[in-house]
């Protein structure tokens, strides 16, 4: 597929230096909520349950874990990122894997019970911390160098398959370090978005809400409303280890980012509003009230709120939106309720197919 460049980017030969010894890795983020005190494990529910309409969702349990078609949830997406391998400049594969290794954030000792982890000799499991902020905190200290290129899955995606992840490695390696935003700063983090052609494959018809009063009848609701498209966020991410990130992540400044995911969530919803009331960005929330929102101004927006609140840095952070289009759903059909777990495994009984 080949990438539409959008305006405000420019494309050079070769904006961040690579090393070539150090190989591409992958991290799967698989952490979940775990709530201790009972009011606000029932405050945070009733928000929950009042974005998702009512629907009884998985708060404090491993749903990662829990089982589709006789396997765990996020079995499928091991299986889908070890099995990736290379491919020459031809496009065809080789028999080397794509990643040197695979990097699982969940609980060690229950993903050991439910997975027969030898089967996989390159896959290292991290226990959970406390956000997906403080994962990857840990996972950069520990484990990656700067140039070495790092691509994000979700654990809940069972739709994921190892051709959709060798695709978007290459959709991705054509932007890392090889783009520049309109002020000529390297990209160097990726945060996907999907763009639905056929809503027919979205195997989560339940989620499927149209706004049925008042300028926007006809649109979905929980979908974002830019000025061409109404995307959701993908579960996929991808960087490139440079200097422009280190305040984001030692701040695990990432947690405002992945909070956008959460919009549906009022508290989350009314905190972004918030912060964009705070810096002053009017114009972008009357541009998410009408569901038409330029894409540059809200990545400017969202830069200008994280470097306020965190006091760093990141004049020379270059961040893009990709727009996944091939097997949209498969990055966005995430399992958050059991009536999500229920469509997911009917259909993968029903058929092969993801």
């Amino acid at each position: 597929m080949v990438i539409k460049k959008p305006s405000t980017l420019r494309r050079q030969k070769r904006t961040v230096k690579k090393k070539s010894n150090l190989k591409p890795v992958a991290l799967i983020l698989a952490g979940y909520n775990k709530i201790a005190s009972k009011k606000k494990k029932k405050r945070f529910i009733e928000e929950m349950q009042e974005a998702y309409d009512g629907e009884i969702i998985f708060i404090g349990q491993n749903k990662f874990l829990k089982n589709v078609a006789g396997m765990p949830v996020i079995q499928y997406v091991i299986d889908a990122v070890y099995n990736a391998k290379k491919s020459d400049t031809g496009g065809n594969k080789k028999t080397e894997r794509l990643y040197d290794k695979i990097y699982v954030y969940n609980d060690i000792k229950s993903i050991s019970k439910s997975i027969d982890l030898s089967r996989y000799p390159h896959l290292i499991i991290r226990q959970m911390k406390e956000s997906v902020g403080g994962h990857l905190k840990d996972f950069c200290k520990k484990f990656i160098e700067y140039g070495q290129r790092v691509d994000i899955f979700f654990g809940d995606t069972p739709r994921l398959a190892t051709e959709d992840v060798e695709w978007i490695h290459n959709e991705y390696n054509n932007i890392l370090g090889r783009m520049t935003d309109e002020r000529g700063i390297p990209i160097t983090l990726i945060y996907s978005l999907v763009d639905y052609k056929n809503l027919k494959d979205n195997w989560l018809r339940h989620r499927l809400k149209f706004i049925k009063h008042g300028h926007n009848k006809g649109k979905l609701k929980s979908f974002i409303g830019f000025e061409n498209s109404q995307s959701r966020i993908g579960n996929s991410a991808a960087f490139l280890m440079h200097k422009s990130l280190n305040g984001l992540i030692e701040n695990e400044a990432i947690n405002l980012f992945y909070n956008l995911r959460k919009a549906l969530n009022p508290s989350n919803l009314s905190k972004i509003i918030y912060h964009f009331w705070k810096t002053k960005h009017f114009k972008l929330i009357k541009q998410i009230k009408n569901k038409c929102i330029n894409e540059l101004e809200i990545i400017n927006a969202v830069k200008d709120v994280v470097s306020r609140l965190y006091k760093i840095d990141l004049s020379n952070f270059g961040i893009y939106f990709y727009h996944i289009k091939k097997n949209a759903s498969r990055w966005e059909n995430d399992i958050d309720s059991p009536l999500d777990l229920e469509a997911i495994d009917k259909k993968f009984r029903k058929t092969s197919r993801r």
